[in-house]
């Protein structure tokens, strides 16, 4: 028997064109984007993923983020209730490990809840004859931030479906699933609260509404 979790939210965050896009449509559906656009706001795309080991499905509610300055500010919508972050860099532009640096991890630590999954992709690894980020200086960032690492390649296919291996095991440790249910259950209560409050409110609004047009009617009848 399987327990499914449908609430894990993954954003990807980094400079444009890194490869967000194609590293979402690579997991999602294997396939790779060869027309290039740029993400203006947010694309939402899901899979579910049966972990063997742990007998558990996870299904992944993946959002796509613009990396373009103009459009950061719309980003913080999509990542302050998230479970995982994924931090893409292009391994051939240093520029977007730069931007990770300064700009992207202190935007996610100012912003997404504290107990937050980060990992970092470092993408385009098909093209390493033209790196400007080493490998090992990235996976000494990575353990600096408490990060998962994995080089990716949209291109070819590869590490992506691993990475994913890496985030799905570490969401599924005990420690994980408890602060997964718990929130879920909050987040539950907290509709049904609202719902209840609701109803409540119509109930009286409907109340004092027929209480008007029941003294309306009596002031008709003694006038």
């Amino acid at each position: 028997m399987t327990e499914e979790l449908t609430s894990i939210k993954v954003v990807l965050l980094g400079e444009t064109a890194v490869g967000k896009s194609s590293l979402i449509s690579r997991f999602v559906e294997d396939k790779f984007q060869t027309n290039y656009t740029t993400t203006m706001t947010g694309s939402f795309f899901t899979k579910e993923v049966f972990y063997e080991e742990q007998k558990k499905k996870l299904k992944y509610q993946i959002w796509d983020t613009a990396g373009q300055e103009k459009y950061r500010a719309l980003n913080k919508m999509f990542y302050q209730d998230a479970k995982v972050i994924i931090l893409v860099l292009d391994i051939t532009r240093k520029d977007t490990y730069q931007a990770i640096l300064n700009y992207w991890y202190k935007e996610l630590k100012e912003n997404a809840p504290q107990n937050i999954i980060m990992a970092l992709a470092a993408n385009k690894n098909d093209l390493y004859e033209y790196e400007e980020v080493t490998n090992d200086e990235l996976v000494e960032y990575a353990k600096s931030i408490n990060a998962l690492y994995k080089q990716t390649s949209a291109l070819k296919g590869s590490g992506i479906n691993e990475l994913f291996k890496m985030i799905g095991e570490k969401i599924l440790s005990s420690e994980n699933i408890e602060e997964i249910k718990a929130k879920e259950i909050n987040e539950n209560r907290k509709i049904r609260l609202e719902s209840s409050l609701r109803d409540i409110e119509l109930s009286k609004t409907n109340s004092d509404v027929s209480n008007n047009n029941a003294n309306n009617q009596a002031k008709k009848g003694c006038c």
